[in-house]
């Protein structure tokens, strides 16, 4: 993935303002002057996080993130422990469903003649005075989400989409809870989403 830049800092899109940009200054990392060893610092993810990335599959994304660095000469071992939650649409319901999210990753730097972050270690050039962390960070993020989307149990899903599912709608049952008594057609009023679902039972 190839990032846009603005100095040193990398970004999958580029930030709309000024005030996008101070939303992700938490996880900008001075490490000029940091002594050799570990440091550790706390990052939070909300929704402003995500403003900077308008192509986020979701804005509803909220935890916070540990980040350790270990200064060894014109090294930095990053390692990041996120922990929160996303809040997704259910696959079965199509309803919020708040799924735990948590992961522990890895970032290597390495100062240089010249920035690269397309590899798996990062080059930072003589350019570049901070680590900015919010684009591993929101690829992390994505990269952990689980592939299926559920309510713990079906009692926890939407019932009105449960029952048309499970076969208990009516030419009335619409999402807006209409209804149509002029004698049209049974599907008319009823989303074309509510009907490819009940096909995938």
């Amino acid at each position: 993935m190839k990032f846009v830049q603005s100095g040193c800092c990398n970004y999958l899109c580029t930030p709309q303002n000024e005030e996008v940009v101070d939303h992700l200054a938490p996880f900008r990392i001075p490490f000029v002057g940091l002594k050799p060893g570990q440091h550790d610092f706390r990052m939070e993810v909300d929704s402003l996080f995500f403003e900077s990335f308008p192509s986020s599959e979701t804005d509803q994304i909220t935890g916070e993130a540990e980040v350790t660095i270990d200064k060894l000469g014109s090294k930095m071992d990053c390692i990041v422990r996120f922990n929160g939650a996303a809040i997704l649409p259910c696959d079965r319901c199509l309803g919020d469903v708040q799924i735990p999210l948590s992961f522990d990753e890895r970032l290597v730097v390495q100062l240089g003649e010249s920035t690269n972050t397309e590899e798996e270690i990062w080059t930072l050039g003589p350019e570049c005075h901070e680590l900015n962390l919010s684009q591993p960070i929101f690829e992390w993020m994505h990269l952990h989400l689980p592939s299926r989307r559920l309510h713990a149990s079906e009692d926890q899903c939407d019932p009105a989409m449960t029952a048309y599912l499970n076969g208990g709608g009516t030419a009335s049952d619409d999402p807006d809870g209409s209804s149509d008594d002029g004698g049209s057609d049974e599907n008319d009023g009823i989303d074309p989403r509510w009907n490819a679902l009940k096909d995938l039972k």
